[in-house]
């Protein structure tokens, strides 16, 4: 497998280059750059098979190297070498994109590496990504599904209801859509928009709430009319959002 490194800091690229001779030595290093500009230049010369991008970088973001390339040019994978905060992290996860957080680990570093090897490139998980990261709104979550993948606006989801190692999500347009991953996994969200994990068995989308009922427990009536309970550990905190005009 034929591979370069992106990142403009030198002892970026070395530590990286050094992690990957030492543990895969299957995974050919062929070049590096320092920008994206010579970065497209040594694509079209070296074709890899997969970049390793970092995405702070002077002149371009990382995350603008595909604009460089006509679709039918992006035969390559892409893994993410960023520095970024808890925030960005939410935002890759969300959107099923192969990443590795810096100083690299090798346990990372493996993870990612299955993570690009089970699935092609997928252009809108990119374009999801950049969204994620950049735009306030219309943020969207990648879900994958048995027959492919789904783009979910966030604002979109009503709620998020457990099923053991599986999750359902429930949307404004009267779909339910199934995930082999546990609803913990999607905690995340909270982080992302305005969400809030009521129960262990629930995360519920707050704008979608049409009524709270106290008695009983605590209960919420969303959007489509399903009743949710609220956890008594979490009743206060939901409560106190509301009532200081938080939402």
């Amino acid at each position: 497998m034929k591979a370069i490194i992106v990142d403009d800091e030198v002892n970026a690229r070395l530590a990286l280059r050094g992690i990957l001779e030492e543990n895969y030595p299957h995974i050919d290093i062929v070049a590096e750059s320092k920008d994206v500009p010579n970065a497209v230049k040594v694509i079209h010369q070296y074709k890899p098979d997969l970049v390793f991008l970092d995405i702070a970088m002077p002149g371009y973001s990382g995350l603008e190297l595909l604009k460089f390339f006509d679709e039918s040019q992006i035969n390559f994978k892409i893994i993410f070498v960023t520095a970024f905060s808890e925030y960005a992290i939410n935002a890759f996860e969300l959107s099923a994109v192969g990443y590795i957080l810096k100083p690299v680990r090798l346990e990372a570093l493996e993870k990612a590496l299955s993570k690009v090897e089970e699935n092609n490139n997928d252009l809108e998980k990119l374009k999801t990504l950049q969204n994620n990261l950049e735009s306030p709104l219309n943020k969207k979550v990648a879900l994958n599904t048995g027959d492919g993948i789904t783009f979910l606006l966030l604002q979109n989801i009503l709620y998020l209801k457990a099923d053991g190692s599986y999750t359902h999500f429930y949307t404004t347009d009267k779909h339910r859509i199934t995930v082999a991953k546990k609803i913990s996994d999607f905690e995340r969200l909270e982080a992302m928009g305005n969400f809030m994990r009521i129960h262990r068995s629930h995360i519920v989308n707050l704008s979608r709430i049409q009524k709270i009922l106290k008695q009983d427990g605590g209960t919420v009536i969303m959007e489509n009319g399903d009743h949710l309970s609220i956890s008594s550990e979490k009743k206060n905190s939901m409560l106190e959002k509301f009532q200081d005009n938080k939402l």
